[in-house]
Order: C-alpha cells, then sequence, then structure tokens
C-alpha cells in the first residue's frame, strides 16, 4: 500500500508541481503535506531544500534529516493537515506562502493535538522543481 502511495505521490508531483507558477507552488505545498501524513521519505526528498530549516510554533527547529527521522522515531505523527486558502507571492525563483492550517498530530507521547496555525513557508525553484526551504509557523489562538 505505501509503495501504492508514494507512486501516486511521485506522478501527481512530477505532474503538476513542476511549475515555475503560483499553481506550481500550491501543488507542491499539498504534496508536502500529503508526504508528511503517508510518512513518504521518497517524496520529502524530492520536496525538501537540503538547507531546511523547519520551525515549529513552539520553537521547534528542524533540519531536512531530523525531519524525516522523527516521522519514524515517534517524535511527532501527522494524521491530517489541511490548508484550504494559500497566499502565494513569486519573487524570480523564489516563493513565500503564507496561510491558516489545521494540523492534528501526536506530538511525543501527547496524542491527537490540534494546532489552529498561521503558517508562512519559502519555497525555491531548483532544478525544475519546488523545494520547502524554510518554514515558520505561529499559533492563531488568541
Amino acid at each position: 500500500m505505501k509503495l501504492v502511495i508514494t507512486i501516486s505521490l511521485l506522478l501527481f508531483y512530477s505532474c503538476v508541481s513542476a511549475q515555475k507558477t503560483s499553481d506550481g507552488v500550491k501543488n507542491a505545498v499539498s504534496a508536502y503535506n500529503k508526504a508528511l501524513v503517508a510518512k513518504d521519505t521518497t517524496a520529502l526528498n524530492k520536496l525538501l531544500h537540503a538547507s531546511l530549516s523547519y520551525g515549529h510554533s513552539n520553537g521547534w527547529i528542524e533540519d531536512k534529516a531530523e525531519q524525516k527521522a522523527n516521522l519514524f522515531n515517534g517524535t511527532i505523527i501527522y494524521h491530517k493537515i489541511e490548508q484550504p486558502e494559500l497566499q502565494v507571492t513569486l519573487a524570480d525563483n523564489i516563493a513565500t506562502v503564507r496561510g491558516n492550517g489545521a494540523f492534528d498530530v501526536d506530538y511525543k507521547e501527547n496524542k491527537h493535538i490540534a494546532f489552529d496555525l498561521h503558517v508562512m513557508q519559502t519555497w525555491v525553484w531548483e532544478k525544475g522543481k519546488w523545494q520547502l526551504l524554510n518554514r515558520q509557523s505561529t499559533s492563531n489562538k488568541k
């Protein structure tokens, strides 16, 4: 089953996200979110930049290797990610993506924590594809 998901995500990613447009960036974000939920490291290898800096709302920061490892070592499990409306700003080979999102995760021993977050991501266009360079989130709760 994981092989079918991996192949589907790769086909989806290669067909629609490899566009240097705002829709291409949105498709890359969607493929990334799906890869996190599926624990698809093959897709993540293509979607994550080698210099990734992934900031969580609690101040925790992961690099590319840590993010992939933490999907399997019990640190974090993504059950559901919803980011219905994304604002994309393109500048040459860089895209800034902002939007609110609902994240359902297990974090360490805490099961099904629901986060309502505002997320900002920077994607770079390299070698004909979008790659996530950095991400930072903050809570929407006041």
